[in-house]
């Protein structure tokens, strides 16, 4: 609250119309409708103050709800963009996984390849199998004086040599190493075959087993494979923009709130000013009236005086309540100490008012502080408003 301000409304320069000639009784009850006028005028102001806060309250509820709505439909929409995508593509990839599976099952029964020519194009039949073959199983039974026979490279990587001793029979068995043979069946432990398995095969030094389903399960298990991994990329990108989505709508939701409740806050802080300059001024009114009944007999000037008191003093308070940072010298010192026996003698009179002791005031202070020209705009308000109370 603004106080100078407002009491600027209120000065003592106001040129009100004198009140008909009457009796002193006329000029008591007159001198008292002038306090009831204002008072209601202050009610009235009041009651605006409450409605303006209701108002607030409700505006402000209500743009809090369109935001709980919004954020409730968004959040239900993404639900249902995700329930979408999922029902889209869950039954794709189920399907996809369920024929790798079976493809993969299918696979260990036709997995195997015959070995046609030992050695093949610089030994290239020995590297297939050593690499790609899993290793058989024992091809002796265990005990004492048994050699083991095995294949010397299998399932990726080396066996061990001959020499070396024998992990199924007794101490002292020993292990017979031998190269992958014509006629040799080989169980593959991938169905992802590069470039030099398949030439062995396409050049007749392998064949598999079950020719029909061999490159049927193995291309289905690789197609699939390959469209298990483009449907779980474009699901994950479906998600990802069903988010995007939703963020960029709560973003937007957000952003409209915080610009209306901006805006009703705008709305309410100014009409707020507004009523409390209305309820201070009209504070100051009743106060004024209240001081200038006890001159009821000439009303009107009481009246002007004690506005003009209180704008004064009001002035003066604002002076000697500065920080003392303000005051840099000692001549501003001196004048201060003037200005503050002029504040304490307003005090004073605002304790045990008198219209002759406020006039004092008024005199001391002269239009120090009534000569600008809001005040003076501020009079004419004044005026307006004293007729129409004094006249109804």
């Amino acid at each position: 609250m603004k106080k100078s301000l407002l009491i600027l409304l209120l000065s003592s320069t106001v040129a009100v119309s004198s009140i008909p000639s009457a009796n002193a009784a006329d000029l008591k009850v007159a001198a008292q409708s002038a306090v009831s006028g204002f008072q209601a005028s202050l009610t009235a102001t009041l009651d605006q103050l409450n409605s303006l806060e209701d108002e607030h309250a409700k505006n402000t509820a209500e743009i809090n709800q369109v935001n709980l709505e919004a954020t409730a439909k968004a959040t239900t929409t993404q639900s249902a963009d995700l329930l979408s995508a999922a029902n889209l593509y869950n039954p794709k990839i189920s399907a996809s996984n369920a024929l790798i599976a079976s493809a993969k099952l299918k696979w260990e029964s036709v997995n195997q390849l015959i070995i046609k020519d030992s050695f093949g194009f610089l030994g290239n039949v020995q590297t297939v199998a050593g690499n790609y073959f899993l290793c058989p199983p024992s091809t002796l039974p265990n005990g004492p004086t048994w050699l083991e026979i095995v294949k010397r490279t299998c399932n990726g990587s080396t066996n061990p040599m001959l020499g070396a001793r024998s992990t199924k029979g007794n101490a002292g068995s020993t292990i017979g190493g031998e190269d992958w043979q014509k006629g040799d069946i080989g169980t593959l432990n991938t169905w992802d075959l590069n470039k030099v398995v398949e030439s062995v095969i396409s050049d007749g030094y392998m064949t598999p087993v079950n020719v029909a389903e061999f490159d049927t399960t193995r291309l289905t298990i690789k197609s699939e494979t390959a469209n298990l991994n483009s449907l779980t990329v474009t699901y994950s990108n479906a998600k990802t923009a069903v988010m995007t989505k939703y963020d960029n709508a709560l973003a937007a939701i957000k952003s409209a709130t915080s610009n209306a409740l901006a805006f009703e806050d705008n709305r309410y802080e100014q009409a707020l000013a507004v009523l409390e300059a209305q309820q201070e001024q009209t504070e100051t009114f009743i106060l004024a009236a209240k001081r200038a009944s006890k001159d009821y007999k000439t009303f009107d000037k009481a009246f002007s005086i004690a506005l003009s008191f209180e704008y004064n003093r009001s002035k003066l308070t604002e002076i000697v309540d500065l920080p003392w940072t303000a005051f840099t010298s000692l001549r501003s010192l001196s004048s201060l100490s003037k200005v503050l026996a002029l504040a304490d003698f307003a005090d004073a009179v605002a304790a045990k008012y008198s219209m002759t002791n406020a006039l004092k005031l008024n005199k001391s202070v002269g239009n120090t502080f009534t000569k600008d020209p809001t005040y003076v705009v501020g009079a004419k308000k004044a005026k307006a408003l004293y007729v129409k109370v004094i006249k109804s």
